[in-house]
């Protein structure tokens, strides 16, 4: 680590447990941004088709996802994922940034410039009256995009479809804007049929659930919260029954690329005495599906670290919650059906 990095890196505002970070002069005041449409994910499933996956195809090798709400660009794996409550600058020997939920740029005082090569998804704002009835600019991953005005050498589009904005400058920006896909927590949350447990994949109980994982993950238990990150062993789940406190550990602080925030598949499912205390977030957007009531982390959505794990409480009637952590991986699929399996008994 240089003395430039040194003297630029800071913690910011953290969750028990459970932590984003921000980097820069100063902490990064922002706050948590809400997801709009995904207020109608948890409606009953009245369609007749699953939701379409994410594309995995639109990442180019040496690039990462990077995720944001309902949308999807992705970067090569060196750039700089800059998101609220994660912002970082000062740094030496990265080749480029994108911004997710947050206005390119970073405050006055922390003396630190944008890179050549950027890009952007942000929410789409005020949408125009009847945009979506004319021929879309360029058709991106099968979605329609519609330009609109930006500064000179960037190229900038609205799309309606997935609620974002989306833009990039420097000599990949074609090759960036290329890749939008839908997320795959869009995948997870889009209303549509309930997705099917895939051959092979093991039941299991827990917290007076029941739910589905994939074989091929490994059993982890434990009595105590004690884990950085996303929460997330990749490829594994973990169960934790909370009977002890959470523990707080010397989390490292790592540079947040995009290969660095690349999400994981995996669960965590915490239940006992101080479940709450240990994931420590706040829900709302709740939905009553099969007899479970099942309410939507605050962050959900958010661009960064936290894109990566899908936060939601389950609660049976007469119950405490019990809180999964589910990795929002690959196309979204594997998620969904995971996701879409949880209820009072086996299917």
């Amino acid at each position: 680590m240089t003395g430039r990095e040194q003297g630029t890196r800071r913690i910011g505002r953290g969750r028990r447990g459970w932590r984003t970070v921000a980097i820069g002069v100063a902490v990064a005041a922002v706050a948590a941004v809400m997801i709009g449409p995904v207020g109608s994910a948890l409606a009953t499933a009245s369609a007749t088709t699953v939701a379409p996956p994410a594309a995995q195809s639109a990442t180019p090798a040496g690039w990462a996802p990077v995720p944001y709400q309902h949308a999807q660009l992705s970067v090569p794996g060196s750039w700089l994922v800059e998101a609220p409550q994660q912002l970082q600058c000062g740094f030496a020997h990265y080749g480029g940034m994108i911004f997710t939920g947050v206005t390119p740029g970073f405050p006055k005082a922390w003396n630190c410039g944008v890179t050549a090569n950027l890009a952007w998804i942000r929410p789409a704002g005020k949408i125009p009256k009847g945009l979506t009835h004319r021929k879309p600019t360029a058709v991106l991953g099968g979605i329609p995009v519609y330009r609109v005005t930006s500064a000179k050498g960037t190229t900038a589009y609205l799309v309606p479809e997935l609620g974002v904005r989306i833009g990039a400058r420097g000599k990949l920006a074609a090759r960036v804007l290329a890749t939008l896909t839908r997320s795959p927590l869009d995948v997870v949350l889009r209303a549509g049929s309930t997705a099917r447990v895939p051959a092979g994949w093991t039941w299991r109980q827990f917290g007076g659930l029941a739910f589905a994982t994939a074989r091929s993950w490994s059993l982890q238990r434990e009595d105590q919260w004690a884990t950085c990150g996303t929460g997330l062993w990749p490829s594994a789940l973990l169960l934790i029954d909370a009977t002890k406190p959470p523990m707080p550990l010397p989390c490292p602080l790592q540079l947040q690329n995009a290969s660095n925030d690349k999400a994981e598949p995996g669960l965590v499912v915490v239940t006992g005495k101080y479940a709450a205390a240990s994931v420590g977030e706040s829900y709302g957007r709740c939905r009553t599906r099969g007899g479970v009531r099942i309410c939507l982390s605050s962050v959900t959505g958010q661009g960064g670290l936290s894109a990566g794990v899908l936060i939601f409480s389950a609660t049976r009637p007469h119950h405490a919650a019990t809180y999964f952590l589910l990795g929002l991986s690959g196309s979204g699929a594997s998620a969904r059906a995971v996701f879409d399996s949880i209820g009072l008994h086996r299917a």
